[in-house]
Parts: C-alpha cells; structure tokens; sequence
C-alpha cells in the first residue's frame, strides 16, 4: 500500500479523471445519510477517541475495485476533501467483491481495514526513524540493490520490534538484575 500525490495525472480517456483528486471528485456524495459511493470507517486512536472516516473505491486509468492495483480514497470530508485528512492510496489488496478475489495471493480487504492499514504507517515511520537517529543510520541514503534489500529488512525488524514491544504485557520486575544505570556518585 502506498499514498499518492493528489495531483500528478494518467493516462485516461478524455471523459474520465486524470489525477486521484479527479477520480476521487468523480465519486457520488449528497450527505452523511446519503453518502452515495463513499463508505463510513471508524478509525481509533491511541488516545481511546474514535473518528468517522469516509472511504470508497475510485477508478483512474488501471486503478478500480476489479482491477489487481485499487485507488482508495479515505478523508474526514468527502464534500471538500480537505489536503491534511484525505489519503489517496494504491493497494494490491483484493476488492472483497473482485472477480481474481479467491485466487489472488493476497487476502481480500474491506475498506475499514484498508484505513486501519495506513493509519498505522505515522507510528512506524516515527518508531523507525528514532530507531535510524540512534543508530546513527540517517546521514546514509540507500543505493544499491543489495542495500535496498538490507534496508528493508531493518524496517521490517524495527517495525515487529516496535509491535511487539507494544503489545507485549508488562513482566515483573527482577530485583536481582544488575542496575543498567549505576550511580557513579561524584567524579
């Protein structure tokens, strides 16, 4: 899954959108009880609280909900589609409805959980990078193949590192451990 830039155009026939944001202004929407093509999503959040989200399936050029690469859109507006809470996103997760569904190697997804998926990339990408700042990693930018593939592996570690470390259950402590910052009193 990736985001798109709103504006950058395809290839399309005269008559259909050309950039995300077109595709996503082609979609049906009257109101919260009417919402037309767009789907309501409850997104939660860390903090307990929960917000409405609306999603749907757009189409632009390759990108529809039959096709193996969808474009969703998901915002807190679809009538203004506001830049800083609207997402146009690229996803090789099936269309539960789509017709390769049953045989793609990929587990069909909802919209909902399309949502959920994205919403979790701020945490990764600030645990990762606080993780690179530690190492002293983010004064090096990755060239080769070989390197692409090694710095993948490491975001995959940090972020199963991070996951984990989230939900695992607080232990006891151990009173017998050596203390990992002894007081070295006064030098």
């Amino acid at each position: 899954m990736v985001a798109l830039k709103p504006h950058p155009g395809t290839w399309a026939l005269a008559d259909q959108p050309h950039t995300p944001i077109e595709a996503a202004h082609a979609l049906t929407w009257r109101d919260a009880r009417r919402p037309g093509d767009w789907t309501p999503v409850q997104r939660h959040f860390r903090d307990g609280h929960t917000e409405t989200w609306w999603a749907a399936d757009a189409r632009l050029g390759g990108y529809g909900p039959d096709s193996p690469c969808r474009l969703v859109v998901a915002t807190t507006d679809p009538a203004r589609l506001p830049p800083k809470t609207t997402w146009y996103l690229a996803t090789n997760l099936p269309h539960p409805d789509a017709p390769h569904a049953a045989t793609d190697p990929h587990p069909p997804a909802d919209l909902a959980e399309i949502v959920r998926l994205y919403g979790l990339r701020p945490w990764i990408d600030q645990s990762y990078k606080q993780i690179k700042d530690e190492l002293g990693w983010a004064d090096f930018q990755v060239r080769s193949a070989r390197a692409i593939h090694r710095h993948q592996t490491l975001v995959n570690c940090a972020f199963s590192f991070c996951w984990d470390q989230w939900f695992a259950p607080p232990g006891p402590l151990d009173a017998t451990a050596p203390d990992p910052c002894p007081d070295k009193g006064p030098e």
